[in-house]
């Protein structure tokens, strides 16, 4: 397939929605064809038009009907995820929807449903998938290399949504009406997801302490601890939310251990990362990071093979599941077993 795919940007609610334009833009085989504002932060999403030098669309239903769109990234919140993807399905464009795929199993099941009937590709962006480190302990633990998984434990901090840099307002991760749960649900799914993949195994049962500790007044939570059993036996970890003070030198903090019957990894970052210390503090910036740049590889890939993507609908909604009987555990003091 010699032709460029086109590809599209709903909504600039999501702070991940700047990197997916920029990886759709300097993709060799896409072509970024239109920007959409739906939800949060339409003034960013047609400033980002205007820098790519593509329309800009305020009815997002209007770049959907566009004959060189192929497929869309949707960085909405997720209450609205639905919506978009009934639009985008019937109209027959591929979905690549930011996490979580939604905020209650049944909505995940209709979106799986309504991509599936339609034909059409669902992916879920889950980073860690296409971190290298990650990467290269999967292929040892799917080569037999490593023996068999043991354990695996896994740290996710970041700092809070609103103090983002930048133009964005990002508010609505506050707000449990419009984001369904706080820290762990938005720093902690993706590294579900990578234990679960890891495993290679669903989960059986769930155990979890979820509240707001760490920041004072908030309406969700700010940090979770979670520790799950898998079918096959193996037992995770996680510890995973907004942690990391605003003083702290890197946004992010993502470390995995991992113990297996051939010995043990330790992944201390999943990205190439530098430090510089200045006058005035410590800060840890990143000079190569190409998770987004896999991810919308493999989207691609997907809509030019005409095959699954990596992660599908159904892994999310499995990680969905995982993630809902965490909170479902914290509230009743109970171990809970993923629907």
């Amino acid at each position: 397939m010699s032709e460029k795919i086109g590809l599209g940007i709903v909504s600039y609610a999501h702070p991940h929605a700047p990197k997916y334009a920029a990886a759709i833009a300097a993709h060799p085989q896409a072509d970024l064809v239109g920007i959409a504002g739906l939800g949060a932060n339409p003034d960013l999403a047609a400033g980002e038009a205007k820098r790519y030098n593509v329309p800009y669309y305020a009815d997002y239903r209007e770049l959907l009907a566009r004959e060189d769109l192929a497929g869309v990234y949707v960085g909405t919140e997720p209450t609205r995820h639905l919506g978009v993807v009934q639009e985008a399905a019937a109209r027959g464009k591929h979905i690549l929807c930011d996490k979580p795929i939604a905020l209650r199993l049944e909505e995940a099941d209709e979106i799986i449903r309504l991509s599936r009937e339609a034909g059409v590709k669902l992916m879920v962006p889950f980073n860690p998938r296409f971190q290298l480190p990650v990467i290269k302990v999967k292929e040892a633990l799917d080569s037999g290399q490593a023996g068999e998984m043991v354990s695996i434990f896994a740290i996710k901090y970041g700092k809070l949504p609103t103090k983002i840099p930048g133009p964005g307002e990002f508010g609505w991760f506050l707000d449990p009406d419009q984001a369904g749960g706080g820290g762990f649900l938005d720093i902690g799914i993706h590294a579900v997801d990578a234990l679960r993949w890891l495993a290679g195994s669903e989960a059986r049962r769930v155990y979890a302490h979820v509240g707001a500790v760490l920041h004072q007044n908030l309406a969700v939570d700010d940090l979770g601890l979670m520790t799950v059993e898998f079918e096959n036996g193996v037992v995770g970890a996680l510890s995973a939310g907004w942690a990391n003070p605003d003083g702290y030198p890197t946004w992010l903090d993502v470390r995995f251990e991992i113990l297996t019957t051939k010995g043990a990894f330790l992944i201390d970052s999943p990205y190439h990362d530098y430090t510089c210390y200045s006058q005035t503090g410590v800060e840890k910036g990143y000079w190569w990071r190409k998770d987004v740049d896999g991810l919308v590889d493999e989207f691609a890939r997907a809509i030019r093979d005409d095959r699954e993507p990596a992660i599908t609908g159904e892994d999310a909604r499995a990680v969905l599941a995982i993630v809902l009987a965490a909170y479902e555990s914290a509230r009743t003091g109970q171990v809970v077993t993923p629907p």
